[in-house]
């Protein structure tokens, strides 16, 4: 796995941001302006869940993508062809994301973007796998689908390891002496606290780490302290880990507090109160944090009457990295579209360039250290040489 851009630097500044590779160059447009004649379609798929506990976030999804073809179509559409969207309800299983992507598939489209739930995204991207059509995985957990090590599928999320290093890499900006590590016991809690916690003895600071499935925060605050840790840093589930930088606090504890991204949710700032505030956070970043982002947002608030969510963000830039890649091949062929994927000229996102490995992950990870500031997160780090 590579490591995250933060440790390698990048220049991009910030203007770059919003200007370079937001939008394709103009072309085909009449000598006299207005709107550019656009002769024949290029048609994207998009793959979300539509309906179930997720259908919300779904038609996030989509209309993220949607915004994204209507802009493309403003400015000229790709290789002077308008660019349509197919959308097909992936659901959240195994079976309806394989359905979905057969739906597609049936519809002829150049290449996908979307899948949210991980199961019916890691089907989906098996079966458009096999046909060779390019998939950006916008917002769907992407360690699997990187481990599947599918040739046509690029996953836009980071990995849990870029996670980690996104948290050891702020605790050594923050000068952190003594280390804390704590999870809540579940798979995925433990999994993360481990990969922090191997970083960060392998960078030779000192560190502990405690598993803790019991209410008695109290008594683990204790524990941490008694430790003498300046930092702790908490993988688990939002709602103890409010209650838990709340004990910590009221235990007199000083240092630096940090949560992962699970406790980017209301309930950590509900349970943690006013000791919630300064916390930080490793998080994927989203519209609300990314200043570059304002401009989308009001554009995307103009037509949809509501505020973009993150996975409105992550289909919006998949679907423009999908049309440059099909500008750069200079054609719609599935094989020379997915060889463009990866070389992607001057495109950047709202977080920066956009660059994949050699495995598919991202070369430059999409997460940011969020703080809490007057009971709101709010962005203190890109993490990013801007």
């Amino acid at each position: 796995m590579r490591r995250r851009g933060a440790v390698r630097s990048v220049a991009l500044g910030a203007a770059a941001l919003v200007v370079s590779g937001l939008l394709g160059a103009c072309s085909g447009s009449d000598e006299g302006g207005g709107a550019p004649k656009l002769r024949g379609e290029i048609t994207f798929g998009v793959l979300a869940p539509l309906s179930g506990d997720l259908a919300e976030r779904g038609q996030d999804l989509v209309d993220g993508a949607q915004l994204a073809a209507a802009e493309l179509n403003d400015q000229g559409g790709v290789l002077g062809r308008q660019v349509k969207v197919a959308v097909e309800d992936g659901g959240c299983t195994a079976a309806t994301g394989e359905q979905a992507a057969t739906g597609l598939a049936a519809k002829k489209v150049v290449g996908v973007v979307g899948g949210l739930c991980e199961d019916a995204a890691l089907a989906a991207a098996k079966a458009v796998a096999a046909a060779g059509t390019p998939f950006l995985v916008s917002s769907a957990p992407a360690d699997r689908l990187v481990e599947a090590g599918m040739p046509s599928v690029f996953p836009m999320e980071a990995t849990i390891y870029q996670e980690a290093l996104a948290a050891v890499h702020w605790m050594g900006y923050r000068s952190a002496q003594q280390v804390a590590v704590l999870d809540d016991g579940s798979a995925a809690s433990q999994r993360l606290s481990g990969l922090v916690t191997d970083r960060i003895k392998a960078d030779g600071l000192p560190v502990s780490r405690q598993s803790t499935d019991g209410p008695d925060l109290a008594k683990l605050a204790g524990t941490v302290i008694a430790s003498k840790a300046d930092f702790v840093y908490w993988t688990g589930a939002p709602e103890p880990g409010g209650r838990l930088v709340s004990a910590l606090r009221q235990a007199g504890y000083t240092g630096n507090f940090m949560a992962s991204s699970e406790s980017d949710s209301p309930e950590f700032l509900q349970a943690a109160g006013g000791a919630a505030e300064d916390a930080f956070l490793t998080t994927a970043a989203g519209p609300k944090l990314l200043p570059a982002a304002a401009q989308w947002a009001a554009r995307f608030k103009d037509r949809y009457r509501r505020d973009p969510g993150r996975d409105a963000m992550q289909a919006y830039d998949a679907l423009r990295a999908l049309a440059q890649a099909v500008r750069q091949a200079g054609d719609t062929a599935p094989a020379t579209v997915v060889d463009n994927i990866p070389r992607l000229e001057d495109f950047t996102t709202f977080t920066g360039v956009l660059r994949f490995a050699a495995d598919h992950s991202l070369t430059y990870d999409n997460y940011v250290i969020a703080q809490v500031q007057g009971g709101t997160f709010t962005l203190a780090s890109k993490l990013r040489t801007d």
